[in-house]
């Protein structure tokens, strides 16, 4: 399947990140695009996903599993299983980070999920923009 390019879109959704020792971390989405996401933290989150706030080890980025929930019109949000590669990592204020992630893989059908909320996201912004 070939992969499009969607602009990135703003979207507050809630993630949880587990590092390569297994901790868990629930962290916020700031936005999201077919490439990857971007998340905020504290430090002390940071930390735990990326030691010391070094996102490369051994050569290669970091790897984390997350699992974005992406609001939908049903009862239950849909859920995004990837593996992603820490892009970057930097801090934008005294006590918070943010990180940048790009999905390595996506599980079963996440990629089409997150398609669909991009386009719903971009279109719903379109209607808000022309009814201005």
């Amino acid at each position: 399947m070939e992969k499009r390019i969607y602009p990135r879109v703003a979207a507050h959704l809630p993630v949880v990140v587990t590092n390569e020792e297994g901790v868990r971390l629930k962290v916020l989405a700031i936005d999201t695009s077919s490439d990857g996401f971007s998340i905020q933290c504290s430090i002390l989150q940071r930390n735990l996903m990326t030691p010391g706030g070094c996102y490369i080890r051994n050569g290669r980025p970091v790897e984390l599993n997350a699992w974005l929930d992406l609001p939908h019109a049903g009862d239950r949000p849909l859920q995004v299983k990837a593996r992603c590669n820490v892009e970057f990592s930097r801090r934008i204020a005294r006590d918070r980070c943010e990180i940048g992630m790009r999905y390595k893989d996506l599980e079963g059908d996440g990629y089409e999920n997150l398609i669909r909320f991009i386009e719903n996201r971009l279109a719903s912004n379109e209607v808000a923009m022309s009814s201005l």
